[in-house]
């Protein structure tokens, strides 16, 4: 069990911890070409841009590299090996 002590040491580290902490006004994305921060090879990648304003009052416009978009599809029916990967995704069409 931790005790009061070991408490008030991690509160006392987490503070000291410098933060950026962005009051969220807009979100939005661009497509630019990969940069030092992007670990891709494709002819462009997404950038998230988060608009607000920090916790010093300071407008902020943060950019989120290495966030790339996915899609879920859920399937409750019957999957056997006879339904391959080949076979589901012949039928998607991109």
């Amino acid at each position: 069990m931790p005790q009061a002590s070991d408490l008030a040491q991690t509160v006392e580290s987490a503070q000291k911890i410098p933060r950026l902490q962005v009051r969220v006004n807009q979100i939005d994305y661009i497509l630019s070409p990969p940069g030092d921060l992007d670990n891709s090879t494709l002819p462009r990648v997404p950038v998230l841009r988060i608009y607000g304003s920090s916790s010093t009052g300071q407008v902020a416009c943060v950019h989120v590299h290495q966030v790339y978009p996915y899609f879920f599809l859920e399937y409750n029916g019957r999957l056997s090996p006879r339904h391959g990967k080949s076979r589901l995704l012949g039928n998607i069409k991109l």
